[in-house]
């Protein structure tokens, strides 16, 4: 449940559903398994588990929620011999070359035998409404994990006006003057870095470097900012709390959340499933809720767009 990766939005009026409005969206976009002649299904489940039944988890005034996806994988090459095969034959057999409208046509003949053979495999991806401060936190890791996502849940509940988060100025330069002199209260550099040359798009990639938070970082990182190298990925950790990278776009990538956070709810662990996810995901939305307030006051975050 504790999320990896972050791609937040402000929402532009409040969340106006229930907890039991939502719910029933939800349920009319619920996901079913992949049929026999379809190469890929997508719908909602439970966020804890996709065999429970109810489809949302509230908690603190925040609204969990999971799409899954499963997509049948047919192997490119597997295809591609059949096709080769398939074609050889023909042309064997009626002395005639197959061109490329019939080897389409074979090929799409070819994919329909092959898919209700194929193995689903399955993703999921979990997000939450924080219906005080109107804001949508998805745990995606690529943009585009995020459209998908954001397009079933359009299509579940309409057009809800969420508004990426977007700086008044450059998060790099942002960034990188913390190199030269020092990061925010509560935030310390992690010692990991992702650099582009946007000339030639080649980067420079420093990890585990040594960390002074008074401005005498490792100068090498310097060297390659000074030279014109662009800050793409950022190293930080933010306050005891968690370890992550902060992307030029302001996506956060890569949480590792520290263990002692995590244990804080340790004595709940002969309690019930649903009372030790609960703390769980009240700590976390705590958490993210005040790492989130940082990141809009000292990035200077504006209104953007979806």
């Amino acid at each position: 449940m504790w999320f990896k990766n972050l791609h937040i939005y402000q929402l532009s009026k409040p969340f106006s559903f229930s907890t039991k409005e939502f719910s029933d969206k939800l349920n009319d976009f619920r996901f079913n398994p992949c049929g026999k002649m379809s190469d890929k299904s997508i719908g909602w489940v439970s966020p804890i588990h996709r065999h429970r039944d109810y489809l949302i988890h509230a908690a603190s005034g925040c609204i969990l929620f999971c799409m899954r996806k499963e997509q049948k994988m047919l192997p490119a090459s597997a295809v591609k011999e059949a096709l080769e095969e398939k074609v050889f034959e023909l042309e064997e057999e009626f002395s005639r070359k197959v061109y490329r409208k019939e080897k389409q046509s074979i090929k799409e003949d070819i994919i329909a035998l092959m898919l209700p053979k194929a193995f689903p495999r399955s993703s999921h991806i979990h997000a939450y409404f924080d219906t005080i401060n109107n804001r949508l936190f998805i745990n995606a890791s690529s943009a585009a994990q995020v459209d998908e996502f954001y397009e079933l849940l359009t299509n579940t509940i309409g057009s809800f006006g969420a508004i990426q988060l977007v700086a008044e100025e450059n998060p790099a330069s942002v960034m990188s003057q913390w190199i030269k002199t020092q990061p925010p209260e509560n935030w310390q550099l992690s010692g990991e870095y992702l650099l582009k040359d946007p000339k030639d798009e080649r980067v420079a990639r420093f990890k585990d470097q040594t960390v002074n938070d008074v401005g005498s970082e490792n100068h090498f990182v310097n060297e390659f900012i000074d030279d014109g190298y662009v800050l793409q990925k950022l190293g930080i950790r933010y306050k005891s709390y968690f370890r992550a990278l902060i992307q030029d776009e302001l996506q956060i990538k890569s949480i590792k959340f520290d263990d002692e956070l995590i244990k804080e709810n340790d004595e709940l662990n002969g309690e019930d499933e649903l009372a030790r996810f609960d703390a769980d995901f009240a700590l976390m939305t705590d958490t993210l809720k005040d790492f989130t307030d940082d990141l809009i006051k000292i990035f200077k975050v504006n209104s953007g767009k979806k």
